[in-house]
């Protein structure tokens, strides 16, 4: 009973380790690719919701499909923009812009082939979503994707407006 008790303590504290470890941050200064290879900047002027994914990220492109089926209507009612970032790298980065343009994602899809932005916010995994204020401090972000999710974002994103 005492070991379960310990698992559970030792649990808790990673738990409470892992989430909100960047909220209050600035977002790195990582310089991310379009699909067409440009470097493009994430927008500094309105709130950011982004979104780390890879090819073989299941849950990943759950959480991007359900961005994208309700991206128009919440486009309608605040201001924000959304980008997914493929961590991706050479291997598999070709997948990246026929899975983004199979799926027809509305928003800008990046890559960070070499994981920059995972290794200056200390991530290791995917998917992990952040939201960004306008003046680019992470305010909210979660790993992992639970359907629902998603509204989580929005409710952020309107709290900014």
């Amino acid at each position: 009973m005492k070991r379960v008790t310990v698992i559970l303590v030792i649990a808790v504290l990673s738990l409470a380790f892992v989430s909100g470890g960047n909220i209050g941050k600035a977002f790195p200064s990582v310089k991310f690719k379009n699909l067409e290879g440009v470097e493009q900047k994430i927008a500094k002027d309105k709130p950011v919701i982004i979104s780390f994914w890879s090819t073989t990220c299941v849950p990943c492109i759950k959480e991007l499909n359900a961005i994208n089926g309700k991206y128009d209507a919440w486009k309608k009612t605040a201001k924000f923009e959304v980008y997914a970032v493929s961590a991706d790298d050479e291997r598999f980065a070709a997948r990246v812009p026929l899975i983004a343009q199979k799926k027809g994602w509305k928003f800008p899809v990046l890559t960070d082939q070499q994981k920059a932005a995972f290794k200056a916010l200390n991530v290791t995994n995917n998917p992990y979503t952040v939201v960004l204020d306008k003046n680019g401090k992470i305010v909210y972000e979660h790993a992992s994707y639970v359907e629902g999710d998603e509204e989580v974002l929005i409710q952020k994103i309107k709290s900014l407006q």
